[in-house]
């Protein structure tokens, strides 16, 4: 099982932070407002708007970050690799099921 978080770089930004490497290149972030849950999708040559694989976080993002992410619309994202964080990398965030909030 993938760990990961969320912590704040030294610019303020928030970044996603996970430890374990991925099958495929991120395309972008999906926040969902159903359940609080982020997926980082995957950039494959099947991607498409409908039907799109990626790794979906088994936790809800904590409350606190939404405001923040709402007036970004991009998150950054890094893979922790030897203690250091390594990969990062800023990706729009789509805002899913947006008619529940």
């Amino acid at each position: 099982m993938m760990n990961a978080g969320i912590t704040m770089l030294t610019d303020n930004a928030p970044c996603i932070v996970y430890d374990e490497r991925l099958p495929h290149p991120i395309k972008h972030v999906e926040f969902n407002w159903a359940d609080y849950r982020v997926t980082l999708v995957y950039d494959t040559p099947a991607y498409s708007r409908f039907s799109h694989e990626g790794h979906r976080f088994d936790f809800p993002l904590d409350s606190a970050f939404i405001p923040l992410l709402k007036q970004l619309n991009k998150v950054a994202v890094g893979r922790v690799d030897n203690d250091k964080l390594v990969e990062i990398a800023v990706f729009p965030l789509v805002f899913v099921n947006v008619n529940e909030n």
